[in-house]
């Protein structure tokens, strides 16, 4: 006997079922269950028209891209998916294979509905309307990307971090014109730039994509430890494969940062340092206002940094209170000799209201010119970053394992003539996607001494507010 054949009318009350249920689909049309975070995945396939899916390897991101893909072409009528990429061989041994495994293990029903060749897949009935079919685009053939239109129009892009910006803005996002369109990018986070990178950093752009990301944690056979051993084997938890690979996070650059990833990685595991007991401790503070950034108190006792206090939505007055409450509490032994405050803008609010509850502080000014080497350096804030760095490379520091820390202090650039100019903070806020409050909460320890990341100065008590000229 032959298998009964079936057309797409006969069964579309099913579909409108597994429309409304993804995972449902999976498991009966392929017999396979989804992960939870392959179901978030799919869920945010399923309800959004602009969706960035990244994160480590092996949790799945391309088997349930091809889950989704096949989903589309049986809820949807009429539909057109397309995939690109920057090279045949990325398609045909990433989504297109898995499309293809796929094919092979769904159920004969369903397996009817459709004709499947090297580089297409048609619906019989409707074979005009409804497909998925590869492309291969570059800068110099934008056209190839443009030009297909249709209710439910679906793009994905997949290895999409190596897809050149004018791809996506010159061609790929117009589909979004049409009615019912999605734009999926599927990438591993490679690259700290381009488009892809921005969907995830860029304060404005990212707004509008909802965000998938994967961990090593996420995957099907994770055991408890994996990121330790892949740790030793990538060479730490900075290095560029660590992040990709295991966390599923973007390299800290492209380029050599302002400091050494290998000087970042010492001295986050170097845990044998002892401050010097005469040495001062000191605070720095990084005042925010009741936006996103946080307020970020650093501690510093010499060539060890204790940690970070933090508060949000704070107003300088109370932000001050809150400073004031920590400081009073701290063991007399542990009180900073000075907190260093960031007295650009409501930090100004912040250093008047500490001198007024007679707690040491020293107004840092970021943009005046420095007072320590002028000729070295533009700005105060490059002298006291410049200083952060030669603190760490020395080799002789302890910091935490503080993962925006590690951002702050790695992703920076500089310029070295005719002097010493840190990266800006505007541009850096975009390539982080916040602002660098930890690394700036440091540095400002750094700007109270005259003899840069050390001080030669045995400080037995807290130094009086109205007496900190002599440490400018």
């Amino acid at each position: 006997m032959t298998e009964p054949q079936y057309d797409y009318d006969q069964l579309k009350g099913l579909f409108d079922t597994f429309y409304e249920d993804m995972p449902l689909f999976a498991k009966h049309v392929f017999n396979v269950t989804l992960t939870p975070k392959q179901i978030e995945y799919a869920d945010a396939f399923k309800n959004n028209d602009t969706i960035t899916v990244g994160g480590s390897s092996g949790w799945g991101k391309t088997f349930v891209s091809a889950i989704s893909l096949w989903w589309s072409l049986i809820v949807f009528n009429p539909v057109k998916v397309t995939i690109f990429a920057p090279s045949e061989s990325t398609i045909k041994s990433g989504i297109w294979n898995e499309l293809q495994v796929l094919y092979a293990k769904m159920d004969p029903v369903f397996k009817d509905l459709f004709e499947v060749s090297a580089t297409k897949i048609a619906r019989k009935s409707g074979g005009e309307t409804c497909w998925a079919e590869y492309r291969l685009v570059s800068k110099d053939n934008i056209a190839a990307a443009r030009g297909f239109h249709s209710k439910n129009n679906i793009v994905i892009a997949d290895e999409a971090s190596g897809i050149e910006d004018v791809i996506f803005t010159g061609a790929l996002l117009n589909v979004l014109n049409d009615d019912f369109a999605k734009v999926v990018l599927v990438s591993n986070p490679d690259k700290a730039s381009g488009f892809f990178f921005r969907t995830w950093r860029d304060p404005e752009l990212s707004q509008d994509w909802v965000k998938v990301h994967g961990t090593i944690r996420d995957k099907p056979n994770y055991k408890p430890g994996d990121e330790e051993r892949f740790a030793r084997l990538y060479g730490g938890v900075t290095s560029r494969d660590y992040l990709a690979m295991v966390e599923g996070e973007f390299p800290l650059s492209d380029v050599d940062g302002l400091i050494s990833r290998e000087f970042i990685e010492d001295a986050i595991s170097n845990k044998e340092v002892v401050p010097d007991p005469k040495a001062p401790i000191i605070w720095g503070l990084d005042p925010a206002g009741a936006g996103k950034d946080k307020s970020v108190l650093c501690i510093r006792h010499d060539n060890v940094l204790r940690g970070f206090e933090e508060w949000q939505g704070l107003e300088p007055v109370a932000l001050a209170l809150r400073v004031k409450e920590l400081y009073l509490n701290t063991a007399k032994i542990n009180r900073p000799a000075v907190i260093a405050v960031d007295g650009n803008g409501l930090g100004a609010g912040v250093f008047d209201a500490l001198k007024h509850f007679d707690i040491p502080v020293y107004k840092c000014m970021f943009a005046e010119v420095p007072k320590r080497k002028p000729d070295r350096y533009t700005r105060v804030r490059d002298q006291i970053w410049w200083e952060m760095r030669e603190w760490i490379h020395t080799g002789d520091v302890s910091i935490p394992n503080h993962k925006k820390l590690v951002e702050d202090l790695a992703i920076p650039t500089y310029e070295d003539a005719p002097k010493i100019k840190i990266e800006d903070k505007k541009s850096l806020k975009k390539r982080l996607g916040r602002s660098p409050d930890y690394a700036d909460a440091l540095a400002l320890t750094f700007s109270v001494s005259h003899t840069r990341y050390a001080s030669k100065y045995q400080w037995d008590k807290p130094i009086e507010y109205d007496n900190l000229s002599q440490w400018e």
